[in-house]
């Protein structure tokens, strides 16, 4: 019960943890960022993949991480091509 009140939540819950995370403006930051969060979706990938083949099903704590940070990912990876060009630089 606990679960599905949790994953009818969650949604709602990336917003808020999305807004309170401000993306910074310089470009070689916003540039870390994104490669932080792609990391970070590789790694949740790789657990998920791991279980999967013991035949053991992620749980959705693991589901939560895995849509969480591959919506940060988008989040930075958008605003990194809106006012950074494909060298890294500040767009004018």
């Amino acid at each position: 019960m606990y679960y599905l009140v949790f994953l009818c939540l969650f949604p709602l819950s990336l917003e808020g943890l999305a807004q309170g995370r401000e993306i910074p403006e310089d470009c070689e930051i916003l540039e870390g960022w994104v490669t932080v969060w792609i990391d970070q979706i590789r790694k949740t990938r790789e657990e998920i993949i791991y279980l999967k083949m013991e035949g053991k099903d992620p749980d959705s704590e693991l589901n939560a991480k895995y849509e969480y940070v591959n919506y940060e990912s988008e989040r930075f990876s958008e605003a990194f091509k809106e006012r950074c060009d494909s060298q890294g630089l500040q767009a004018k």
